[in-house]
């Protein structure tokens, strides 16, 4: 297919002078209407007079560069996967559509579509008569790239895009595995399910994969003493959840740019004339677990404040796409309780004696467009406050927001279950008695509650918009002149000088360890900085800014490196497996360290494979690492100090041995392994990950694991992430980044208005025949931000093509 930049600049001189032939027939007077301009980049920019005729455009334009990842999430969103994909791994497809069939996701969404507001509907009949077009117009082809002329690739409805709303907002059919495998003791059937899919239900119940850092400056940190916002959201590269680039225009009503995931309408981190937001994953607990207690000899009936009560089944059929090309229809039964499904996971089997069963607080959380829209249209910070007070819907993210006034807000107001301040005291009795409790949330960090005992149930509060879930006025919020963050830890340490305490467990400890990125965070805010990038005023601007994040410092190196230094140059051989080691090439690589993860740091490998070796949960006190314990009176300092030497140097001789067994030099550039992959290209990148202590996070694919599947998300196909060695990250392939920055904004409002730069490192197009494919990841590696364009005149100077789109409302 022709891609659309050059099919505009072809057309380019006979629009210009009939514009509307060149859009064929004009519609009726009520038409949509919507005008698109690609600036560089592709960035979008989309202006009409209504919300209609804006999502028309948004759904056209968004299905131009992502049309393949927009069926496919639609797809997933109806529960057809294994329809049009096959079984998949283990029967991944089948397990996955048979929890959103079983949770009634598509009957979900066409209630909330028909309960939305006018506007709301006409935006998202607009999106979606937008999206349709595109596939019309492309015909055969549609919607070009890797899916062209897949069977799964159709035309949708707008119930088809709310069912993918509402399967953003809730995580267990995230954790369809665990739902799945849940079955009565005497059944046995379990066993259908790959104990991998099972396992992953603990990493999606935590959102793993999905983080950020925000930044928001208020006047005192400022040199302008108006408000400053830093969005690093860190998000995956590939498939559904990757972020768009748009900006919205309804004049005199409306003008709003930012990114948003695709298929969504709206803006969800950027920025208005009045306020600049972004957000990160919280460390709330949007999923309870309940355990429940079984009557004797009726694993399916449990007991409720002494009474037996019967569990409900649920049986749906999941149409599976055979080899030979034929549908087959499998049958699957989950099992519900009063308070949700019931499910499995490590250390929690459904025995004779109990079950467990988990309540979602976005189950019944279908206000986002209200939400998203109420955000967009705020044109200060106190009608921004507003938004989510009157909606509370923002399903499991924290919120940062710097205004034109100089004000800087930190809200977590993901949704969580409303627990009476009884049953947080029982919850605090059991975590002291009950070893289970105990060790799922000092493992896991997951809350288990007592099913059978209705004290422990949700607490409804009159007009709270999702029933059951925390008011906004007992969610955590601060707002500050100097500044606030998040870097994914709990609420506590938002304002080092001012910690948040008081609130719900669900929101996340207090008083606990935070991790290296976020004690990195603080280091580059506190206006004590050893790093000075706010300058001899103390007061950023957005230059310093962006300095700041791309500095790639590793908090982990200058806690450590110079102790493993010392230890390595008094020991320099070390016996490790039998064999004895010289340790001095090693120790000369470390020594040239420079401590940061940019592409060009020599030793950089080396000191990740060396601090890989340790377990991820020994950076949060004294251990087998840090020699120093946690002390919640300097939590941003500790824990600190190297523990064990002679252990360090065994690690460190078996880090040597995965370089060589790589083939690379011990002093190997980060640049030599860490890269992004755009189609065909290799593209090394700068960036560290969660064990690194970088607050400019790029998170590598697991060994072991198949990194873009067949061609759903990659037209090359995949990596080979064959372990190297016994490396914990090391692969064949290197790092292959498959999640981290993303969508990174600096954002202040100046005299004149608002001003930013912004890169979206995986680039704005899908398509491998764009020119917006891989442009801003090869910008991302030079560090070079590009602006922000969203003044009417710039947008205007820098216009690579332009379009107006107009069709017949549906």
């Amino acid at each position: 297919m022709s891609h659309p930049l050059r099919l505009a600049r072809r057309l380019a001189p006979a629009c210009a002078l009939v514009l509307a032939a060149c859009q064929g027939a004009p519609p009726a007077d009520n038409g949509y209407r919507a005008e698109l301009i690609r600036t560089s980049h592709g960035v979008a920019h989309i202006t009409a007079d209504d919300f209609g005729s804006l999502g028309y455009g948004e759904g056209y334009a968004a299905a131009e560069d992502h049309g393949c990842l927009i069926a496919r999430g639609l797809v997933q969103a109806r529960g057809e996967l294994a329809r049009y994909f096959g079984p998949g791994d283990g029967q991944r497809n089948v397990v996955a559509d048979s929890v959103v069939r079983a949770l009634g996701v598509p009957a979900q969404a066409r209630a909330a579509f028909a309960a939305e507001d006018s506007t709301n509907r006409e935006w998202l009949t607009g999106y979606t008569a937008g999206y349709n077009r595109y596939l019309r117009e492309q015909g055969d082809d549609a919607p070009g790239s890797w899916c062209a002329g897949a069977a799964w690739v159709r035309t949708a409805v707008p119930e088809d895009f709310m069912a993918r709303m509402v399967l953003l907002a809730q995580t267990l059919p995230r954790m369809a595995g665990a739902l799945a495998a849940a079955q009565p003791p005497e059944t046995g059937s379990s066993a259908s399910i790959e104990p991998a899919l099972v396992r992953e239900a603990v990493a999606a119940m935590r959102l793993d994969g999905l983080g950020s850092n925000a930044w928001a400056l208020g006047s005192e940190r400022t040199e302008n003493g108006r408000g400053l916002l830093l969005a690093n959201p860190h998000y995956p590269w590939y498939g559904g959840n990757r972020f768009w680039e748009k900006h919205l225009t309804i004049p005199g009503t409306l003008d709003v740019y930012g990114a948003h995931l695709l298929g969504a309408p709206g803006v969800a981190i950027g920025f208005n004339r009045g306020v600049a937001w972004s957000h990160t994953v919280s460390d709330s607990e949007r999923v309870v677990l309940y355990q429940l207690d079984l009557v004797p000899g009726e694993p399916t009936r449990y007991f409720l404040d002494g009474e037996p009560r019967s569990m409900v089944s649920r049986t749906v059929t999941v149409p599976v796409l055979g080899e030979d090309g034929t549908l087959a229809d499998v049958e699957r039964r989950l099992w519900f309780s009063h308070l949700g499904p019931v499910l499995t996971m490590p250390g929690m089997p459904w025995t004779e004696s109990v079950a467990f069963t988990a309540r979602d607080a976005n189950a019944a959380n279908t206000h986002l467009l209200s939400q998203w829209r109420a955000m967009n249209l705020a044109t200060d910070l106190d009608a921004f406050i507003e938004a989510h007070r009157r909606w509370n819907a923002m399903p499991w993210v924290n919120t940062m927001a710097a205004s034109a006034d100089g004000r800087a807000l930190y809200l977590d107001n993901s949704t969580v279950g409303n627990l009476s301040e009884e049953a947080i005291d029982l919850w605090q009795e059991r975590l002291a008695s009950d070893p289970r409790t105990a060790n799922l949330y000092a493992e896991r960090g997951m809350i288990l509650l007592d099913g059978s005992d209705s004290r422990f149930a949700w607490v409804e509060v009159p007009g709270t918009p999702v029933p059951g879930t925390v008011p906004f006025e007992q969610r955590p919020r601060l707002e500050r002149r100097d500044y606030i963050f998040n870097a994914n830890d709990s609420y506590w340490l938002t304002q080092p000088a001012a910690p948040l305490t008081g609130y719900s467990p669900l929101y996340g400890p207090e008083a606990t360890a935070r991790s290296l990125r976020t004690r990195m965070n603080v280091q580059l805010l506190d206006p004590d900085s050893p790093y000075g990038y706010a300058g001899d005023d103390g007061r950023f601007n957005r230059r310093e800014v962006r300095e700041a994040l791309f500095s790639n410092r590793s908090l982990a190196a200058e806690l450590l490196k110079d102790r493993l230094l010392d230890a390595c140059r008094a020991a320099t051989v070390v016996s490790i497996d039998g064999e004895e080691r010289d340790l001095r090439p090693a120790c000369d690589a470390i020594a040239a360290f420079n401590g940061h993860f940019d592409e060009d740091s020599r030793g950089a490998i080396l000191f990740r494979e060396w601090l890989t070796r340790y377990d991820y949960a020994e950076h949060f006190d004294a251990g087998s690492l840090f020699a120093e314990p946690f002390d919640a009176a300097r939590p941003v300092a500790t824990p600190a100090g190297l523990a064990d030497e002679a252990l360090a140097l065994e690690h460190l001789a078996a880090a040597v041995n995965v370089l060589e067994a790589a083939g690379l030099p011990l002093d190997a550039p980060l640049g030599a392994a860490q890269a992004a992959y755009r189609a065909d290209r290799r593209i090394p990148v700068h960036g560290g990950n969660r064990y690194e202590g970088v607050a400019n996070l790029q998170v590598s694919a697991k060994p072991g694991e198949p990194m873009l599947p067949g061609d759903l998300d990659h037209p090359n196909g995949g990596l080979d992430t064959t372990p190297v060695a016994d490396s914990r990250l090391l692969t064949a392939s290197g790092y292959p980044i498959v999640h981290g920055s993303s969508f990174i904004l600096t954002l202040a409002f100046e005299e004149d208005g608002p001003a930013g730069e912004a890169l979206l490192t995986y680039s704005q197009s899908g398509d491998p025949a764009s020119p917006w494919f891989s442009d801003q990841t090869e910008l991302y590696r030079q560090k070079r931000w590009r602006p922000v364009l969203f003044e009417r005149e710039a947008v205007e100077a820098d216009s690579q093509s332009r379009r107006v789109l107009r069709g017949p409302r549906e």
